[in-house]
């Protein structure tokens, strides 16, 4: 019941910036047109072998559905908090700080996906006629994109709770949003990268964040790679967790020592 009282305060902050809404949804649909144009003059001079129009424009609108559902400012906030002191009123709250700042994100994902991500979804799908998979293909989707989400939050708190040693969070957020648009296909598919920089890639959790999610949402993969797609999500997921409570362990150590 609290998670869900969170999650409803973020939404009336959010439904009261009307005009922002507005411009967003501007400015995304615009961002997705001109990469479909983008996308589109590519093709005719025969830069995207390999690639049909239809799937290049459904995972450049799908990048945007997902990172609307993925985005997290968790390391921002806590690198503000840590430095104005609020961090204090943070730990003393009836909810565990991972969770207050989870809850309240998905608060805002929601509804920027609801009243932001639905229309810009249904106006790309009618212009561009683009395909709607089958049962079978939004069945493994959904774990998929639900795990990415996860991921995306732990990847930004276990960065922020850097800031109680750094102090300033500005350069873990630069090296963290750089890593996660290069390697996340949240611009360009994956499959458009030279090996060298793929096989980095395969390395990293951040392509389980936007690229597998959408290749499922294609239909670009078998059922034994999505098997292996969902397990590689489940081994980082747990990665993730281990380095974040070994993380929160020497902070509630340092927390207890200066603060007597």
């Amino acid at each position: 019941m609290m998670y869900m009282t969170l999650i409803q305060c973020s939404f009336k902050q959010q439904i009261q910036y009307k005009w922002n809404l507005l411009f967003h949804i501007i400015g995304d649909f615009l961002r997705i047109y001109i990469k479909v144009c983008i996308w589109k003059a590519l093709l005719k001079v025969g830069k995207g072998i390999g690639s049909d129009f239809k799937s290049l424009a459904a995972y450049t609108v799908l990048a945007t559905m997902v990172i609307l559902l993925t985005k997290s400012s968790v390391a921002r906030d806590l690198a503000d908090r840590v430095r104005s002191g609020m961090i204090a009123v943070d730990m003393i709250r009836p909810i565990s700080l991972k969770w207050y700042f989870f809850f309240r994100q998905m608060g805002e994902n929601l509804f920027d996906f609801l009243f932001e991500g639905v229309l810009i979804a249904f106006l790309s799908w009618v212009i561009w006629d683009l395909p709607f998979p089958g049962i079978s293909v939004i069945l493994p989707f959904i774990p998929c994109l639900l795990a990415g989400i996860v991921i995306m939050f732990y990847i930004q708190y276990i960065f922020g709770l850097l800031v109680f040693w750094m102090k300033d969070g500005t350069y873990t957020n630069m090296i963290t949003n750089a890593l996660f648009v290069l390697f996340s296909g949240i611009e360009i598919p994956l499959w458009f990268y030279p090996h060298w920089l793929r096989t980095i890639g395969e390395f990293l959790p951040f392509r389980y964040i936007v690229h597998e999610p959408i290749t499922i949402w294609l239909g670009q993969k078998s059922g034994r790679e999505i098997a292996m797609t969902l397990i590689m999500q489940g081994f980082w997921l747990l990665v993730l967790y281990l380095a974040e409570r070994c993380l929160w362990s020497f902070i509630k150590k340092k927390l207890e020592i200066q603060g007597g």
